[in-house]
């Protein structure tokens, strides 16, 4: 195998004493789940009525919980095309329910949010992605969920003693 330069930015070989310095790759890993600031319409912070900020505990991209709810929604997009004989505009019929489910599946629950008549985390997490009026929510959370960055920030803070890796 022949050894590997690393460059950095300059497109110099960084060395101490005459060895090349080869990064870790593993250090440059994403936390699987992270606490995604919840914006308000005008894209400022949520904060509850204590000052506490609004967050949602979400699944990253690299975790098969996202990457399976990621496949199933594209799955669903392609039958729709096929069953409607190729036309891709099909796909796009129920785009609004597939990013509900989508989100439902990756949201492990909000923090500081209450959603009166709601019970429970997978109720609140339903209750607001269905609220058409809080679409806002969704509409900003689809996106945050879909960025590695969100995620490589998580990974360099403490993870809180709550949080676990497992669905549900």
């Amino acid at each position: 195998m022949l050894p590997v330069r690393v460059t950095d930015r300059a497109g110099s070989t960084p060395s101490v004493k005459g060895q090349t310095m080869a990064v870790n790759i593993l250090t440059k890993r994403v936390a699987e789940m992270c606490d995604l600031p919840v914006k308000n319409p005008d894209g400022s912070p949520m904060m509850d009525e204590t000052g506490n900020p609004v967050t949602a505990t979400v699944f990253g991209p690299g975790t098969k919980v996202w990457q399976m709810a990621d496949a199933a929604r594209r799955r669903k997009a392609v039958k729709r095309t096929r069953e409607a004989n190729g036309k891709l505009e099909a796909a796009f019929d129920n785009e609004a329910e597939d990013t509900l489910e989508f989100l439902c599946t990756i949201t492990k629950r909000f923090n500081n949010l209450e959603y009166p008549g709601a019970e429970g985390d997978k109720a609140t997490v339903r209750a607001v992605y269905s609220d058409p009026l809080l679409g806002f929510i969704r509409d900003h959370m689809e996106a945050d969920t879909r960025s590695w960055e969100n995620f490589m920030q998580a990974s360099r803070t403490p993870a809180p003693s709550t949080s676990d890796s497992s669905h549900g």
